[in-house]
């Protein structure tokens, strides 16, 4: 009873085994599969990659071009703000400074006036 008992367990453990033995070489054909498909599909995935990572970098180029020329414009403008500025303000540095050498005069005046009429103040 026990030799039959052990021949069935044999038995089970061959069943199990051969089982195993068969989803293994499914699995392995399914992952051989899988990597046939990648073989496949990946070199023309990775050309639409570079072809997109070239196409990007020309867009950059494009845009730090124009980032450029905005620069250049923009310092363009600084200097002529500048010029117009300064145009702007040579007129009113004039009156400043006329109004200046008036007051001046004047005050050169008064000073004479008072010392010429003496201690007293009077004229």
């Amino acid at each position: 009873m026990l030799v039959a008992a052990l021949l069935v367990a044999g038995l089970v453990v061959c069943g199990v085994a051969v089982y195993a033995l068969l989803e293994a070489v499914r699995t392995l054909k399914s992952a051989r599969t899988l990597a046939d498909e990648l073989v496949r599909s990946l070199p023309p995935l990775i050309e639409k990659a570079d072809v997109t990572v070239d196409a990007l970098n020309v867009e950059l180029l494009r845009v730090d071009a124009i980032i450029g020329d905005v620069e250049e414009l923009s310092m363009k403008v600084g200097y002529t703000v500048t010029a117009v500025q300064d145009a702007v303000n040579v007129p009113a540095n004039a009156v400043n400074v006329a109004g200046e050498r008036i007051r001046e005069a004047w005050h050169k005046v008064k000073r004479s006036r008072k010392e010429s009429a003496g201690p007293t103040g009077q004229d």
